[in-house]
């Protein structure tokens, strides 16, 4: 797949289960401290509260999240989208699985049976709704 000239500015991103996890309570929250990120997280994945510390300041050196020290605490917010992710991290999987060709992957996507007929049906809607806006 080539890169366009919307998305070639923006930098690869690529999150291990631990980081997208802590990234989908920030997204759905905003901003957390360690100790509200970490009761949030504990709900899906029990972590002690060095861990989700340890965790949230790697992310913060590698500017996948932001930090802002209040007081005695750090709060911590997205400093990428969650749409930014996704085409990334999708981008990576067309990219080195798939030798960037997207038909491939929704080729093998219907053959594992990944994707229903009413998905099907949603995405042929996706299809002609772009072809219009071409």
């Amino acid at each position: 797949m080539t890169s366009n000239s919307k998305n070639s500015n923006k930098k690869s991103v690529k999150l291990s289960e631990l980081q997208l996890l802590v990234m989908k309570v920030l997204w759905q929250h905003q901003r957390l401290s360690v100790s509200q990120a970490q009761k949030l997280l504990s709900e899906q994945k029990p972590m002690a509260l060095t861990t989700v510390a340890t965790l949230l300041k790697r992310m913060h050196e590698k500017e996948i999240v932001n930090a802002e020290k209040q007081g005695r605490q750090f709060f911590y917010t997205p400093a990428i989208s969650e749409s930014d992710v996704k085409t990334s991290m999708l981008s990576n999987i067309l990219n080195h699985l798939f030798d960037g060709n997207p038909s491939e992957l929704v080729h093998h996507l219907v053959a594992q049976d990944e994707v229903k007929q009413d998905d099907i049906a949603k995405i042929q809607k996706l299809i002609d709704k772009e072809k219009h806006n071409d």
